[in-house]
């Protein structure tokens, strides 16, 4: 199947593009089609599912006869539950943590005191297909946070500390693994199963 991706993040358009191009799909930038990068509307502080949503329906304006996909993905750790969630992205500015090294240090620097690790990634997807049905879904990927950082070959950000059911993160394991665990990939499951 073919999706077009509502989003402004080309990090995340990249790892939803390897993820579904392992699982047969295409992902394709909203970008590449009209030409230009849109202002979407402001996200919300409290639901994942209504960023999900607003965006995907914002795209679907713009190209109504695609199916449109958007994401929204958070944070969620046991030991700091008041933290982190959908506003994962806005504490990362408000600390003045810039790239992707420096987010996953800053959360593998929490953990000093043995708190407890136990920690996901939630993915919540929106679509929204041309007769204006919009199906939702959520994904988990991983369930602690890892001792320290270990890279892989495909994937990188959050998912270099994240371990999955497997003790591995989900960056180090190969493609073929990582769309069983990782919560992007879940999710998009999940909605294809739905349509």
């Amino acid at each position: 199947m073919r999706f077009i991706l509502a989003s402004n993040n080309s990090a995340k358009t990249k790892e939803i593009q390897i993820l579904a191009t392992q699982m047969g799909h295409e992902i394709i930038d909203y970008r590449e089609l009209l030409g230009e990068k849109l202002s979407f509307p402001q996200e919300t502080t409290t639901s994942q599912t209504q960023n999900a949503t607003t965006k995907a329906a914002f795209i679907h304006e713009f190209l109504p006869n695609e199916l449109i996909l958007a994401d929204d993905t958070a944070l969620y750790l046991k030991a700091f539950p008041q933290r982190f969630g959908v506003v994962t992205a806005r504490e990362f500015v408000e600390k003045g943590i810039i790239g992707t090294e420096a987010e996953q240090q800053y959360i593998l620097n929490l953990y000093q005191n043995n708190v407890d690790r136990a920690g996901y990634l939630l993915a919540v997807m929106a679509l929204v297909t041309p007769d204006g049905q919009t199906f939702l879904a959520k994904g988990q990927g991983g369930i602690r946070v890892a001792d320290n950082i270990r890279r892989g070959q495909w994937l990188d950000g959050l998912d270099n500390i994240m371990e999955a059911e497997n003790g591995k993160t989900l960056s180090e394991m190969t493609l073929a693994e990582v769309i069983q665990y990782h919560d992007r990939s879940r999710a998009l499951q999940t909605l294809i199963n739905k349509i």
